[in-house]
């Protein structure tokens, strides 16, 4: 099939370039498409945080018919430095057909674009950052959509592969079920009345919510900087992650564990959107709009994810660090009995932080979906 790849150079490309999975994939009985609005947040320029530390490029592939069939991003994240980026480029938003060259024409589309800028691999699916949603789904498709998690249709994988990425590292995603009736046992089996002594636990202030954002921002970057992958949150990142979901915020979704003084600990939870606003569709109508707003004044969410989650960088890979991290876990239990969430999900976690993944499955946790970060250099192999 001739194929036409085309970059997004205005307002009304960008536009196509948003909505186009919610098109290609409206057959997908396990795809629910997010808000154009919040693709946005994520993606345009004027807009999205990254681009306050990055730079990137949109293509578009139609057929001869120009039917819309494809999608990708290259991209720069100037925060992406140290030994493990040395000369790496990212890739990211890619949505096509079952079709293995439309997928290798947008792949080589981004090769070239990050070559011409001295990138000699890249690395990807992200929007646009890692700290955004990461990875392409390789397993569980038919898994509830979650805020911040992309939904991919099987076929991807293939197609990426044999357009010569190779699978570089597997992000899992667990979640906790409250109504599993052994969970609360299984955590006070670990002695969290002991752990807790001498720490004091808060929630989020919503009256000075910009500093405790900047304080969990700071201590999660602390907390993760030696993980595979690390680009550190920004601090507009941040910001605009706490503006989004400011309206649905509770001062219970957020964890601050403090000793002596000192933040030790950090969780930050997200409701999942997708519970209310999964069937209006990606772009509502004004009647749409008001449900949605109403919703969000209104209900109680079920499920959410926490996105931000981790201990004091002196306390990485030690026994209190992991105390730490086990009275995080059981503080987001015991709120949750009070906010109604009865699904928590966690991700991600490499498959192979096995200390972290033996914890969450000894705790009951289940894997939900995992998705592959795919690495590829920057000279097509069709140029060899």
């Amino acid at each position: 099939m001739p194929v036409t790849i085309r970059p997004v150079t205005t307002k009304r490309d960008l536009a196509r370039f948003l909505a186009l999975p919610r098109r290609l994939y409206a057959g997908e009985p396990h795809f629910v498409p997010p808000l154009d609005h919040d693709r946005a947040q994520l993606i345009a320029p004027a807009k999205s945080a990254f681009w306050t530390h990055g730079e990137a490029a949109y293509w578009i592939a139609s057929d001869a018919a120009g039917r819309d069939v494809g999608r990708i991003s290259a991209q720069i994240d100037h925060l992406a430095t140290g030994p493990q980026h040395e000369g790496m480029g990212f890739f990211g938003c890619l949505d096509a057909i079952d079709d293995a060259d439309v997928v290798a024409r947008l792949l080589d589309s981004a090769r070239a674009w990050l070559a011409e800028r001295g990138r000699t691999a890249m690395r990807g699916p992200f929007t646009l950052s890692i700290n955004a949603e990461s990875g392409l789904l390789i397993e569980g498709f038919a898994a509830p959509p979650m805020v911040l998690m992309p939904w991919h249709p099987p076929y991807l994988r293939a197609h990426l592969e044999a357009a010569g990425a190779r699978l570089a590292k597997v992000l899992k995603s667990y979640a906790f079920d409250r109504r599993r009736s052994d969970l609360a046992e299984r955590l006070q089996q670990l002695g969290m009345e002991r752990r807790r002594r001498g720490l004091d636990i808060r929630t989020m202030r919503m009256d000075r919510l910009a500093e405790d954002a900047e304080r969990g921002r700071l201590l999660f970057n602390g907390s993760w900087a030696a993980n595979w992958g690390f680009v550190p949150v920004s601090q507009a990142e941040m910001a605009a992650m706490i503006k989004a979901f400011r309206p649905l915020l509770k001062p219970e979704y957020g964890v601050f564990v403090e000793k002596r003084g000192e933040l030790v600990g950090f969780a930050l939870f997200l409701p999942n959107v997708f519970e209310i606003a999964g069937d209006l569709g990606g772009a509502p109508s004004p009647l749409g709009w008001l449900k949605l707003g109403w919703r969000g004044l209104t209900r109680r969410f079920t499920g959410g994810r926490a996105v931000l989650f981790g201990v004091a960088s002196h306390m990485v890979g030690s026994v209190s660090g992991a105390g730490v991290a086990l009275v995080l876990v059981d503080e987001l239990m015991r709120r949750a009995a009070v906010t109604g969430v009865q699904d928590l999900e966690c991700g991600w976690i490499l498959d192979d932080n096995y200390a972290m993944t033996n914890v969450v499955e000894w705790l009951g946790a289940q894997s939900t979906r995992r998705f592959g970060v795919f690495e590829a250099s920057t000279r097509s192999p069709r140029a060899e």
